[in-house]
């Protein structure tokens, strides 16, 4: 499967909070299952707390139409940009769309000194699909009885003389 070829990714803008947490809340279902909790980052967050994130950090979607696809949010502190949440909608995972955010979160940052994440070792693609991105696991940390985290990092890559202002 392919990308829709209408495929758009835009800034979010406040009224898309509520759609953004309906597809999350879809998406990270298979996550809470394995975990055996609901006591999972995604499956806490308001509508509110999307909102903040929409005000004061870069939250992206991904749009075919008028349909919400995925999103990916990223903060950015002290030359780091944390990414917050990748998340795509169940039916639209695997053709690619998760690699387009994560390029494009990164491409909003060209400045950052290095690129930083959470996930959640127990749903196994997640560091697959990061490594292959070029982020590397940092540090393990077992969070819960059933949630082992894997702190990831990733140093963009720039060419000589360009660095970080």
């Amino acid at each position: 499967m392919n990308l829709p070829e209408t495929l758009t990714i835009v800034a979010a803008h406040l009224d898309d909070a509520p759609a953004l947490l309906a597809m999350q809340t879809l998406a990270f279902e298979p996550e809470a299952r394995a975990s055996q909790t609901r006591e999972i980052p995604p499956l806490q967050e308001t509508v509110d707390g999307i909102r903040e994130h929409i005000r004061t950090a870069t939250v992206l979607k991904a749009m075919d139409g008028d349909r919400l696809l995925g999103s990916i949010r990223g903060i950015v502190a002290d030359g780091t940009c944390l990414i917050r949440l990748l998340v795509v909608a169940p039916d639209a995972q695997g053709r690619g769309l998760g690699a387009t955010l994560l390029k494009a979160i990164e491409d909003a940052h060209p400045r950052v000194d290095r690129f930083e994440l959470t996930t959640n070792m127990v749903m196994v693609g997640n560091v697959r699909f990061y490594l292959r991105h070029g982020y590397e696991v940092v540090e393990q940390v077992q969070f819960a009885p059933t949630i082992r985290l894997a702190f990831m990092r990733k140093v963009p890559m720039r060419p000589a003389g360009a660095g970080a202002t």
